[in-house]
């Protein structure tokens, strides 16, 4: 197989102009040309906004073609699991990206694992999330952070990573393999939306039921059972199961569970987070800016990072969507981002979050739930209900107070607040100085843009510490995994980081 790269197209042309470009390229004719897919899709707007692609071609004899400019081999590589008998079958806590692709690898290699959820299957748990927003009635163990799919299952699906890895392919064919389109492996900045992104995980689950996984929803751990500092299984709150390897999957919000695995002596140390809130725009204003007036009909998106002693940036943007109530405890305010898959809404949301270092937890390895807590019960004694701070940002700016220029999509509605009484007046400063450097790279940022809080779930703020073998590093057995372990920011890094563990545990028992 050849790659080609550097092959461009106008944003009016249609992709069926590819097979062309890449016969004029090669010097063939038609049919030499045995097979080819797009690779890669960019978008240059930096001038005459262009489409820019890397495909992949089978032609004969390749040889004769790799003299060629940006053309080179092309070797997919082999990540099919090792095959392995055991009688061991390995328990996986939480089902969020980090446990759906351990389990999911697990099978693949002749394991078959036992699944415990706390949380709800999707269809229930839906039913659950739109009584939320509807009505504000929480349920506590079945919510946007807790049940089938995890958090990612309420959110804009975003399929990007930093992470250079052969795994990255693969997860992305697994999505594809149970309904996501093929075009997300090649165009940039890939989502699914909330929509699509919860039938392709219940068909998952229901395909590793049928491979022989065995699933426990609505059923939460409370604590390991060990034997000389070894895993030998776990109690839940309805029954014990008995395993000497247990992968923690749990998500960032898993309080709970992470104080009963520390008061049980498991090792855990205070990570950094963010803390921040929403901003919400036109979408037609982000269009405008990013794009330079190309006749693009995707939503567009933005990244935006101010750097000083803290940093302030732009987190989760999710063109075309949502800004949503996400609390998983009674009495308390946290808020996130979702898009469906058409992305249609007329607005634009993102995190804007400041660094918080473990300097400024209360002491103690669990003191950056404690500081979360503090703001969001905050939150709610300003509001006196689910609904969400907000202001302008103009206002903010001003340190005034004005009715909101439109109104949120937040479904619960708003409270009117002056954020500078919120934050402390290092980060109200921070957080200024940045918005109005936004401003510089957004024209409009300030003053057609809304702030909704606060936003205080980005990361979890601890890590389970784990060694090279991705064991705790004190309790054999254990692995601890995604995001709520401190290992993931997003379902890609998650999912690489249950594969890993996965692949460690298969080499292991080989």
């Amino acid at each position: 197989m050849l790659l080609i790269s550097e092959i461009k197209l106008k944003i009016d042309e249609d992709e069926s102009i590819l097979k062309k470009l890449i016969l004029n390229k090669l010097h063939i004719k038609d049919n030499e040309l045995l097979n080819y897919q797009i690779y890669k899709k960019s978008l240059d707007a930096r001038k005459d906004a262009i489409y820019k692609y890397q495909v992949l071609a089978q032609v004969k004899d390749e040889k004769k073609y790799l003299h060629l400019k940006n053309v080179s081999k092309y070797e997919k590589p082999n990540l099919e699991a090792i095959k392995i008998k055991s009688d061991i079958r390995p328990i996986i806590v939480g089902y969020g990206p980090s446990g759906i692709f351990s389990a999911y690898r697990l099978l693949e290699a002749g394991l078959k694992p036992i699944i415990i959820e706390k949380g709800k299957r999707i269809n229930d748990r839906v039913k659950d999330v739109e009584l939320f927003f509807e009505k504000g009635i929480l349920n506590p163990d079945s919510n946007v952070q807790f049940g089938e799919g995890g958090a990612g299952t309420f959110s804009d699906a975003k399929l990007t990573t930093r992470i250079k890895d052969p795994f990255v392919e693969y997860i992305l064919d697994v999505f594809i393999k149970f309904g996501a389109k093929e075009n997300i492996k090649y165009i940039p900045h890939a989502h699914i939306g909330t929509d699509e992104i919860r039938k392709i995980i219940m068909n998952i689950t229901d395909y590793l039921i049928n491979k022989g996984a065995k699933f426990h929803f609505e059923e939460e751990l409370e604590e390991l059972l060990l034997e000389n500092k070894k895993v030998i299984g776990i109690k839940t709150n309805k029954n014990k199961y008995y395993s000497s390897i247990c992968i923690l999957g749990v998500g960032h919000s898993a309080y709970k569970t992470i104080k009963n695995l520390y008061l049980q002596g498991v090792d855990i140390s205070p990570k950094d987070i963010a803390i921040g809130f929403r901003v919400e725009h036109p979408q037609s204003l982000i269009d405008k800016n990013q794009i330079k007036g190309a006749d693009i009909k995707e939503a567009s998106e933005y990244f935006l990072r101010y750097k000083d002693e803290k940093a302030v940036y732009s987190f989760c943007m999710c063109p075309g969507g949502l800004v949503i109530p996400a609390s998983s405890d009674f009495n308390r305010i946290v808020t996130n981002g979702m898009s469906y898959s058409k992305r249609d809404s007329k607005y634009a949301n993102s995190a804007l979050l400041v660094q918080v270092s473990t300097k400024e937890f209360p002491s103690g390895p669990l003191g950056g739930y404690e500081y979360l807590k503090e703001y969001e019960e905050k939150a709610y004694k300003i509001s006196d209900s689910y609904k969400a701070l907000a202001c302008n940002i103009k206002d903010y700016l001003n340190n005034s107070l004005t009715p909101l220029i439109f109104e949120s999509t937040y479904p619960l509605g708003t409270a009117l607040y002056d954020f500078n009484n919120f934050f402390n007046p290092v980060d109200n400063e921070y957080f200024k100085k940045a918005l109005r450097y936004f401003d510089t790279k957004i024209e409009g940022f300030i003053e057609q843009g809304i702030m909704v809080g606060p936003e205080t779930r980005s990361s979890c703020p601890i890590r389970i510490n784990r060694d090279l073998n991705f064991e705790s590093i004190n309790t054999k057995g254990l692995y601890p995994a995604g995001e709520g372990a401190g290992y993931g920011g997003g379902i890609m890094s998650c999912s690489l980081d249950g594969i890993r563990i996965a692949n460690k545990i298969i080499g292991n028992l080989k």
